[in-house]
Parts: C-alpha cells; sequence; structure tokens
C-alpha cells in the first residue's frame, strides 16, 4: 500500500474538513494561518494534521484519523511526518490542546503536560488556545528542535 503525505491541495480541502467535522474537531478557525496536511491511500484521505505558525513555534493541531484506520498507526505517523516538516522549517517547539488524546500523545509521540501560564503569548493568542479549545483542554509541548 503507497502512502502519501503532504500538504491538502484546494481540491481536497472539502475532504480534509468533512474528515475533521467527522472527529469533532473545530473548523471554524482554519484559515489562511494554518497548514493542513493529509495522508492518502489509494486518492483517499486516510489521516490529517495541522500546523499553525508562529516564528520557531508552532501549534500542532487539526490531527484526525478515518475510523476505519484507526489503530493501525497513521495517527503516529502523521504526526512524525509533520514534525519532520516543522524542523525543516526551522520549528523548535511545538504545542497543542488536546481533550480526548492526551495519552496518545504522550506515550506514542512524547509530548509533555505544561501548564497554560508556561505557553508562549504567540501560541496564547491563536483562536485555538484563546477560545476554541475549551478551558479544560489539556496543553502539551514538544522541543523538536535543540
Amino acid at each position: 500500500m503507497n502512502i502519501e503525505f503532504g500538504k491538502t491541495p484546494p481540491e481536497k480541502l472539502s475532504e480534509v474538513m468533512a474528515l475533521l467535522t467527522l472527529a469533532n474537531l473545530p473548523v471554524n478557525d482554519i484559515g489562511e494561518n494554518v497548514e493542513l496536511f493529509a495522508l492518502e491511500t489509494n486518492e483517499q484521505i486516510i489521516a490529517t494534521v495541522g500546523l499553525e505558525r508562529n516564528g520557531r513555534i508552532g501549534l500542532l493541531r487539526s490531527v484526525s484519523v478515518l475510523d476505519s484506520q484507526k489503530g493501525k498507526g497513521y495517527g503516529l505517523l502523521i504526526v512524525q511526518k509533520l514534525e519532520k516538516y516543522a524542523e525543516e522549517q526551522g520549528i523548535k517547539e511545538l504545542y497543542l490542546l488536546t481533550t480526548t488524546a492526551k495519552e496518545f500523545f504522550e506515550k506514542k509521540c512524547n509530548y509533555k503536560v505544561i501548564e497554560r501560564t508556561h505557553v508562549p503569548t504567540e501560541i496564547q493568542s491563536s483562536q485555538q488556545f484563546a477560545s476554541v479549545c475549551p478551558s479544560s483542554a489539556v496543553v502539551m509541548k514538544k522541543i523538536i528542535q535543540s
């Protein structure tokens, strides 16, 4: 099976948004400031991830896997691919907010839980952090480049 990772082309954007909506992830704040990526096999999108950049830090977001493809390692694969891309772009730290996947990001992806007060202002001022995700969401961080 050939799996491809790449930026979501405009003609596939509606498919990605549909997958995010099915996963109960926010889409109303996705604009030009968010780069969306997808894993595809046989021209079908099976997983998504997003990156909201701010200088040398980034907000990892919009991680979803098609229900029929869960449990096959695609969530970890797409996060690893995004981290590699972010590192190549000069990003040193990635942050994320989650209400359901703390264990996945902690155990599989090596993110660490941090206090909201330790998040850089640039991330705190993002729509995702400031208003879209509930204050009960866990905040996590990973240094990807020293």
